[in-house]
């Protein structure tokens, strides 16, 4: 099966070499991605309890993507980016959200893919390098998201 897919790339500089990072997501996985993010951003709670199996669906489809790569794709998208902040005001929405990603980051951290592509994803972000390592550092991980859902895209 032949799969398109969409890159974001970014170089990040460091005083010793240039880390670069990818975000991996194919044009199915990228409109799952988009789906959910909207949904939760623009549905009420009331109509979301009826969306709750499609979305679970959606995002257990999603499972092989990264959870950098996740937020990459949402991050890179301006109304995605918006609408990442109207779930954040919603302990109910983003609880959810956020019930979905942490085994994610769990992973990647344990394995120390996190911490290796960190760099090179704060740029891509325009967040703070060092802010995101303390959080994921500390298992943090609402924290972790809410730094990038805050970060202004000064493009």
């Amino acid at each position: 099966m032949l799969r398109k897919f969409l890159f974001v790339t970014v170089l990040a500089f460091s005083s010793i070499s240039a880390e670069e990072f990818v975000v991996k997501v194919s044009e199915d996985e990228g409109k799952a991605i988009s789906e959910i993010v909207t949904t939760l951003g623009k549905t009420s709670l009331v109509a979301l309890g009826f969306k709750k199996g499609h979305l679970k669906t959606l995002g257990g489809g999603l499972r092989g993507i990264g959870s950098l790569h996740f937020l990459g794709y949402i991050l890179s998208n301006e109304e995605l980016r918006s609408h990442m902040k109207t779930i954040r005001k919603s302990s109910f929405k983003w609880d959810g959200f956020m019930d979905g990603l942490k085994p994610g980051f769990e992973r990647e951290l344990k394995s120390n893919k996190l911490i290796e592509d960190l760099q090179g994803f704060a740029v891509l972000t325009k967040a703070d390098h060092q802010k995101l390592l303390v959080k994921a550092e500390e298992h943090n991980w609402d924290d972790f998201v809410a730094i990038l859902v805050e970060t202004e895209d000064k493009k």
